[in-house]
């Protein structure tokens, strides 16, 4: 349950890709184009504790993912600060459907 004056939301969907690929686009700053915004700064290896990458979705505004903790192609683990002093505690799922989809959650 949610603490007052916050609320929770877990987005879920499956997507038909295989796991290894999407976990490719979540972990692999090169790939991070997806996101739509510009990445100012990354590690130049897929992401591991410790790893933190700065966004910059417009002129002056800066986003952050500090990563917490990595399940290879099951979880990743992050703490998302963006502006205005707002944080999120984000834990990625991949759940393997098959070879060629998985359902990624975000809660």
């Amino acid at each position: 349950m949610a603490e007052s004056g916050s609320f929770e939301t877990c987005p879920t969907d499956v997507i038909h890709a295989s796991p290894d690929r999407v976990w490719d686009l979540l972990t692999n700053p090169a790939r991070l184009g997806w996101l739509g915004v510009k990445v100012v700064a990354a590690p130049a290896h897929n992401l591991a504790v410790g790893d933190r990458l700065v966004f910059g979705p417009a002129p002056g505004l800066r986003l952050s993912w500090d990563v917490l903790s990595v399940q290879p192609l099951r979880t990743l683990e992050l703490d998302v600060k963006v502006p205005f002093g707002i944080r999120n505690h984000e834990i990625v799922v991949v759940s393997p459907l098959g070879s060629d989809s998985c359902r990624v959650s975000f809660n």
